[in-house]
């Protein structure tokens, strides 16, 4: 079971989220924001929010570590990908509509294509079937 504001008083920001976030499941996601509006005492609607921007920090340091994979500098993924609809893409992984890891595909195949002017060299199917 999860922890709320009660079960543990000294838990806050982004460690309380994530604490109550382990384990949750794809389904699950859309019904999260209740669980932070409980753990921080706001409206649904900054709850949300607060989901939303969880999401979006991660999806940065997911999308860093797959940068740095592809030898891709910082200041190049953070300028190609101030392009990218943060704000939505996050949201759609908040509500479950979204798979984290898919989000992280789709954002990293914008930013590599972005970065190696269209050519899709980086492509899986086409580098393993060749």
């Amino acid at each position: 079971m999860h922890e709320t504001k009660a079960e543990n008083p000294g838990q806050r920001g982004k460690s309380a989220i994530e604490a109550a976030h382990t384990g949750l499941a794809k389904e699950d996601e859309s019904r999260f924001d209740a669980k932070i509006s409980e753990i921080y005492g706001v409206d649904s609607k900054e709850a949300e929010e607060i989901h939303a921007n969880y999401h979006e920090h991660r999806l940065l340091t997911l999308l860093e570590k797959r940068a740095r994979e592809y030898g891709m500098t910082k200041e190049a993924l953070y300028e190609k990908s101030e392009k990218l609809d943060w704000g939505s893409i996050s949201l759609q992984v908040s509500k479950g509509w979204l798979a984290e890891a898919a989000a992280v595909d789709i954002m990293f195949k914008s930013v590599y294509a972005m970065e190696s002017n269209g050519r899709r060299n980086n492509d899986r199917y086409v580098n393993f079937y060749g």
